[in-house]
């Protein structure tokens, strides 16, 4: 079943399997949100005092700890994502396209 999940500005909010709810704060606001069966994926908007780069999470909807994208992108900035079959496609403000895990955040090889 696909997550779902409500925003409310910096705040995500995740309906879990047994009815309970995960809410999670993150430091800036939440610009878009991507759906799969058993995580969420964040991208946040960037802030020069918070978060620079690196800006899409993820958010199990069980017990597991979010992820941050892959520190290989330390630097990059998300401008869009995108679900794509299993992958989660990441559009950076450099120009390049890359894949995903979403249940980890690692990047996928071409």
């Amino acid at each position: 079943m696909l997550t779902k999940v409500q925003v409310q500005e910096r705040t995500l909010r995740v309906a879990l399997p047994d009815g309970s709810e995960r809410t999670v704060t993150f430091p800036t606001g939440i610009a878009q949100v991507v759906g799969f069966m058993e995580v969420v994926a964040i991208r946040c908007e960037t802030d020069p005092y918070t978060i620079q780069d690196r800006n899409v999470f993820g958010v199990p909807d069980d017990a597991r700890e979010m992820w941050r994208v892959d520190q290989r992108l330390a630097g990059s900035v998300c401008s869009a994502l995108a679900a794509k079959g299993d992958a989660l496609v990441a559009s950076l403000a450099d120009g390049r396209t890359v894949r995903l895990d979403p249940m980890t955040g690692q990047l996928l090889e071409p």
